[in-house]
């Protein structure tokens, strides 16, 4: 791993960051189609342009290993996962501001933990039940009765988080070691072959600007991944969950931006507790590693 570099200091959180900002972009210019076409629609021209992009890009050095997987069943219900929770948070975000709907899918982190502890048996620390509470409270405060989002709505982007936490449960559970190209590649044939009947069945014809946005945002969804994973490859997970949850930041201010959706202060004490949560399940393990180092400097003396 390149994070023992001197630029895996500095280069990693950079590159979530702007992961981050490429994921806001694609919820952004996703909620803006959804005023005038289907959901399934844009959610199937975009998985399309997403797998057409990654094909474009490695398929001349990567060849045929391109489309090797070591588990492809695994493959698959990693395409399903991310399947269901893009349509969820699409409908989300046709219903729902995009600060507040990016805030509840983050729940994902926290959702993954109780599962953890259902699925792979693994026991919770003290530290991840208050991140677990914390996750449950921001949500009731920026659902909160007579806040106007306390709506069946709200369940879309909670779904697509329970959706996500699935994904990453059975990607630890599985220890894969596929390409990340062969993943994006397979996560979108996966997406556009499953929402094919639906998206044929309701589709309107789009105007050639719309369609090459949602083409465009279907290349952003694949690079977003791309540099999300190399991001990975100059720092350690643990290290980069807090630079992720700038999301929050990037959706609330390109939803003011383009919507003019401005949270209210009690939202934002919602999307804070909510962030706060993450910190914690992500702060937990660098605690334990930086306590360890601790204790070894101790025992070899100054």
């Amino acid at each position: 791993m390149d994070a023992d570099r001197p630029s895996g200091v500095w280069l990693g959180p950079l590159l979530m960051c702007v992961a981050s900002l490429f994921f806001s972009c694609l919820d952004t210019g996703t909620k803006y189609l959804t005023a005038g076409y289907p959901v399934t629609q844009i959610v199937w021209v975009r998985y399309m342009a997403q797998a057409l992009a990654v094909f474009l890009i490695f398929q001349p050095r990567m060849g045929r290993s391109l489309f090797h997987a070591h588990r492809y069943g695994i493959q698959l219900f990693r395409g399903l996962c991310l399947c269901c929770g893009s349509v969820m948070v699409i409908n989300g975000l046709a219903r729902l501001p995009l600060a507040e709907t990016t805030a509840i899918v983050f729940m994902a982190p926290v959702i993954m933990t109780l599962l953890s502890g259902l699925v792979l048996k693994e026991k919770a620390r003290r530290l991840d039940w208050v991140a677990v509470a914390c996750g449950f409270a921001g949500v009731l405060i920026i659902a909160r009765p007579g806040g106007g989002l306390l709506t069946w709505a709200i369940l879309f982007p909670i779904g697509s988080a329970v959706c996500n936490a699935c994904y990453q449960l059975v990607t630890r559970a599985s220890r894969s070691s596929e390409h990340p190209a062969t993943s994006n590649l397979y996560t979108g044939l996966i997406g556009a072959l499953v929402l094919a009947p639906w998206g044929i069945a309701d589709w309107a014809p789009m105007a050639w600007t719309d369609l090459t946005l949602v083409i465009g945002l279907g290349t952003v969804a694949a690079l977003g991944h791309l540099i999300m994973t190399h991001a990975l490859l100059h720092a350690p997970a643990t290290t980069l969950g807090p630079y992720g949850y700038t999301q929050i930041f990037w959706a609330t201010l390109l939803g003011w931006l383009a919507f003019s959706n401005v949270p209210d202060a009690m939202t934002w004490l919602g999307m804070l507790i909510i962030a706060t949560g993450g910190l914690l399940l992500s702060s937990g393990p660098l605690l334990r590693h930086g306590a360890a180092a601790w204790r070894r400097h101790v025992h070899r003396g100054p």
